[in-house]
């Protein structure tokens, strides 16, 4: 019987030793694959990259270490691409050359990249006097194709002085040339002036581009709107879009100012729609306004409503929610014995200070 446990025990030990063997073999095989990647190009900030094709360009999203960015290209730049077989492919700028490695398939493609900096056109930076060109900056720049004929065209629409905060801005908000062109234009049709360098960086971060503010024109705002008014249009939600559904609920037509409003104190068709299926049909805005600055929402009148309390009008749901009256403080005065009636009760009894 020892014999054949003893023999049992080495079979099973066997099998064990030649599985863990094998796990070995086929980890340190998939270690070995991805070092060849990672270390592909030899150059800094290596990263991966996915992207498809449409109309004639190539959208490529980048990851780096900790950070990812998408950017367009036009097809023609990228030269021929490898389909349907791992190959690689460059994107030469002035500033510097991402070479690429991977493959497409089915208008889409994935794989690895590297940059490798232009040293003349970082040499060219330095002599006008930029500095801290990090690899991470030199890599927007890349993105954005800031060239020395960028500088040009910034020095012909008024610009003539790029300080290093402003490169560095320019270059990771991707403000390339024809961004900026698209600026330019809505600055002379919006009367903005020459706004600096940093305003544009500012409507850049923010949203805030010609197509945004001629989409009100659209829809029938003639008037020139303000730089700022359209930052807080942006900040605060305000698109066409929202107004259109506003007006289609049936309301006057709203200001810009009006609609700010509207957003800042959360009235929106949601909101107004959820109150009229209550039966509230002939609501106003300034009414769906004071509602959600008082507090008042379907929840709150469907839960006094339960209690017993039918008909209830919005002007008594406000009041009850000014005096701090809930369907928590009603049914706790009602476990006490508490012998009250009317709403009007229940509210003398809360300013008394019960349940205070």
């Amino acid at each position: 019987m020892k014999k054949i446990l003893i023999i049992c025990s080495c079979i099973a030990l066997l099998f064990a030793m030649r599985a863990s063997a094998q796990q070995k073999v086929k980890v340190k095989s998939i270690h070995r694959h991805n070092e060849g990647w990672s270390n592909f190009g030899g150059s800094h900030v290596p990263g991966t990259w996915v992207a498809y094709i449409e109309d004639e360009k190539v959208h490529i999203d980048f990851t780096g270490e900790d950070w990812n960015t998408g950017r367009s290209f036009l097809l023609s730049e990228l030269g021929t691409l490898p389909e349907g077989n791992e190959g690689t492919f460059k994107v030469t700028r002035e500033s510097g050359t991402v070479t690429f490695k991977g493959e497409f398939e089915g208008g889409k493609g994935r794989g690895f990249y590297s940059f490798a900096e232009n040293p003349t056109f970082k040499s060219y930076l330095e002599q006008k006097g930029y500095s801290a060109l990090d690899k991470q900056l030199m890599l927007d720049i890349f993105f954005t194709d800031i060239n020395k004929g960028y500088f040009d065209f910034l020095k012909e629409n008024g610009y003539a002085s790029v300080n290093n905060e402003n490169l560095k801005d320019l270059a990771q908000q991707d403000l390339n040339r024809k961004v900026m062109e698209d600026y330019f234009g809505l600055f002379k049709s919006e009367s903005w002036g020459h706004p600096p360098l940093d305003k544009i960086v500012e409507l850049r971060e923010h949203g805030v581009n010609a197509r945004f503010v001629n989409s009100f024109r659209t829809m029938g705002f003639k008037q020139n709107i303000p730089l700022d008014k359209a930052l807080e249009l942006r900040d605060h939600g305000v698109t066409p879009e929202f107004i259109t559904s506003i007006q289609k609920m049936g309301y006057e037509k709203i200001t810009l100012d009006r609609a700010t409003e509207l957003r800042d104190h959360g009235v929106n068709p949601e909101f107004i729609h959820s109150i009229q299926d209550m039966g509230y049909k002939d609501i106003t805005l300034e009414k769906a306004q004071e509602l959600r600055d008082h507090g008042v929402n379907p929840e709150f009148i469907r839960s006094i409503s339960e209690l017993g309390f039918k008909n209830l009008t919005l002007d008594k749901a406000r009041e009850l929610r000014d005096h701090g009256v809930n369907a928590e403080f009603i049914r706790k005065a009602r476990g006490k014995g508490v012998k009250v009636e009317t709403l009007d009760d229940y509210i003398r009894l809360k300013d008394t200070g019960f349940n205070d």
